[in-house]
């Protein structure tokens, strides 16, 4: 009987003992809750605006002393190759206009459109890819990006983007193509 409350005792001082050992629990800051002071944003944006991915995960990491959110480590899977396919640029302007803007960024859905104006039909879009060949955008003469700095952002130009000018210049059609900025890709 003495063996049961003994062993009792000793059970309760090993729950109990080790809370008082390490102390008080970390506080938690006001920026880890709120998200992270401007001039870390302004350092992530900046390397999400060069490309660099990695970068500007380790930054955020730094910053708020937490891990990366989901909508931040998924800005590296909307340049993926699987991406490149007609059809899914919009799904990659949201992912992409979803970080910028998180991040206190300016970013603004373009939407491109190449038609044929007697006929009202769309025509095929296409992009130069750096290796020369010619990538199928669109089937349907729709398109839609993100441009963010005077920069084209979307599933073909890389996470760094490309200066605008370049980009419109490697688009291709049978038509014109016609941007506008739009409130949704």
């Amino acid at each position: 009987m003495l063996r049961l409350h003994i062993l009792g005792w000793f059970l309760v001082l090993c729950v109990v003992i080790p809370q008082w050992a390490h102390g008080s629990v970390p506080a938690i800051t006001a920026a880890q809750v709120q998200g992270i002071t401007d001039s870390a944003r302004a350092k992530v944006l900046a390397h999400l605006g060069r490309g660099e991915l990695v970068e500007a995960l380790q930054a955020y990491e730094v910053a708020t002393g937490l891990k990366a959110p989901l909508w931040l480590t998924g800005f590296k899977a909307a340049f993926d190759a699987s991406k490149q396919v007609p059809g899914a640029c919009q799904g990659v302007a949201r992912s992409i206009h979803t970080v910028f803007t998180r991040l206190g960024g300016k970013p603004e859905y373009v939407k491109l459109t190449a038609q044929v104006a007697d006929k009202q039909a769309y025509v095929e879009i296409v992009f130069r890819l750096a290796n020369g060949k010619d990538a199928h955008v669109s089937q349907a003469g729709l398109h839609g990006l993100v441009r963010m700095n005077d920069r084209a952002y979307d599933a073909y130009t890389g996470a760094s983007g490309l200066p605008w000018a370049e980009y419109m210049s490697r688009l291709g059609a049978r038509a014109p193509i016609i941007e506008k900025v739009v409130e949704l890709p």
